[in-house]
């Protein structure tokens, strides 16, 4: 064992140490971008195969709003606002998933249904303030 131990290096500690703590960079980012977000103006996009289909305005008015989608395969989803949360409430696929989910209220929560192809997203409406930054989808 002691063998071992005299085979490491202060750079392989200085490595190591880095990469502990650059595994918690992801975790800093995104909380950075979910306290940054405009907790205001809030909606909830649902996007079938990529397309959004339908669009709930998050707002605190106490009404209960549902949406159901159908496809030409017959997949069914059914999706209920209640105030400032979405859940979905119905579907005919099989495992039940998407149903079992929770609400979603906060920017960034999402519900998916795989077997329907279907995306349940809250995202803040707010237009973005400066088009030059790096954002996710630009680093793909």
């Amino acid at each position: 064992m002691m063998k071992y131990i005299k085979m490491i290096r202060r750079g392989d500690i200085i490595v190591v140490l880095l990469l502990m703590l650059g595994s918690f960079l992801p975790l800093g980012v995104f909380t950075y971008v979910q306290a940054t977000a405009d907790q205001t103006n809030l909606q909830a996009v649902v996007e079938v195969d990529g397309d959004v289909v339908h669009v709930f305005d998050l707002v605190d008015d106490g009404e209960t709003e549902t949406y159901h989608y159908k496809d030409e395969h017959g997949h069914e989803n059914v999706l209920v606002r209640t105030g400032m949360s979405v859940k979905m409430t119905e579907a005919t696929c099989s495992d039940q998933v998407c149903v079992r989910m929770a609400a979603i209220d906060q920017v960034g929560d999402t519900i998916l249904c795989l077997p329907h192809k279907m995306l349940v997203e809250v995202r803040s409406d707010s237009p973005v303030e400066n088009n030059n930054e790096i954002d996710v989808l630009s680093l793909r």
